[in-house]
């Protein structure tokens, strides 16, 4: 029988161990540039890579270009590197997977160490018993004691939690915001659809970053090595290939909302520690080298596309950039958000 005791203690400090996200709210406000209240700022993180691959640092604000539906935009809003982020995390826990929820929340406590005093994050955990929702990481035991013990409410599938977390992003300080995702991609019974859940996306810049997990209750191919192939006709690189459809379109779903925000999604093999530890390095890194840019759209609100085109000039002979950043946006109305 569990201690009640100590089911109390972890509660409380479940509630009330939320350290510095006033502090780092106040810092983070402090922007570049003075942005203009209740006008439709459009924003966009932009990852520049050289032809290996490796980050192009040190770019200035009049060597981007920016295109809205063909048309160039004035940039308004520049900032580069390392620029206060806005982080919500969103973790999928499975009871019946105690030992890799214990590696993933360990990773994920190593990752928001290298954040610095201007960054702020929360993190969202659900499970099929509701979610729960913090300004630190918590641990695996405090977590299986609330979702035990407790009745959280709250959302309980996919879509719904990473929905709930896109609410809470829009409405932090830094433009610069990304979502980190862990989960299987599936959903089951969640309120909002995946319509709904893209066209949130799209009214507000949030790269997404995805680690795939797998459940290795219905998952015939969860902790080995996973078959792949690479689909050359739309140059999405490699993809898992499972014999479960369910799986299948879990990680398409993550693939596809990554891919429409200019982020990345993970499909660790071994799902161990050291590997989820690495792939959150791999994100950090990434996210303290990202160019914000930012321009004034006079678009009316509605359920209109707009698709956005960044441009870099070509750099000296024989060699090429690449750039990666959300494909376009539509501004806010209230159909279907």
């Amino acid at each position: 029988m569990r201690d009640p005791f100590l089911y109390l203690a972890a509660l409380i400090i479940l509630v009330f161990a939320t350290p510095g996200i006033a502090q780092s709210e106040q810092t983070s406000r402090q922007q570049a540039d003075r942005i203009i209240v209740g006008t439709n700022l459009i924003t966009l993180n932009v990852i520049v890579t050289d032809s290996k691959g490796r980050y192009v640092s040190g770019l200035e604000r009049d060597k981007f270009e920016i295109y809205d539906d063909k048309v160039k935009q004035e940039i308004a809003h520049f900032s580069a590197n390392n620029s206060p982020v806005s982080l919500g995390i969103v973790c999928e826990i499975h009871d019946s997977t105690p030992d890799w929820a214990r590696a993933m929340l360990s990773a994920i406590k190593s990752f928001t160490t290298t954040l610095s005093n201007r960054d702020d994050y929360f993190f969202v955990a659900f499970s099929k018993y509701g979610s729960v929702n913090t300004g630190f990481i918590p641990s695996w035991e405090q977590l299986n004691d609330h979702f035990t013990f407790v009745k959280p409410g709250g959302p309980s599938s996919f879509y719904d939690a990473v929905y709930l977390a896109t609410q809470r992003l829009q409405n932090t300080p830094n433009l610069k915001k990304a979502l980190l995702v862990i989960s299987d991609g599936r959903d089951e019974n969640s309120q909002h659809s995946y319509k709904q859940l893209r066209n949130r996306l799209r009214t507000f810049d949030a790269q997404i970053y995805a680690i795939g997990i797998a459940d290795p209750t219905d998952d015939q191919f969860a902790g080995y090595d996973r078959w792949v192939f690479e689909d050359i006709t739309r140059q999405t690189g490699r993809r898992s290939f499972l014999l479960n459809s369910e799986a299948s379109l879990g990680r398409a779903v993550l693939s596809e909302l990554s891919r429409a925000s200019g982020g990345v999604t993970y499909f660790p093999q071994s799902e161990s520690e050291p590997e989820l530890t690495a792939i959150c390095t791999q994100i950090s890194v990434e996210l303290r080298q990202q160019y914000t840019l930012g321009f004034y759209s006079r678009q009316p609100a509605g359920d209109k596309w707009h698709r956005l085109k960044v441009q870099v000039p070509k750099p000296a002979k024989g060699s090429s950039l690449t750039l990666s950043y959300r494909e376009g946006y539509q501004i806010a109305g209230n159909k279907g958000l």
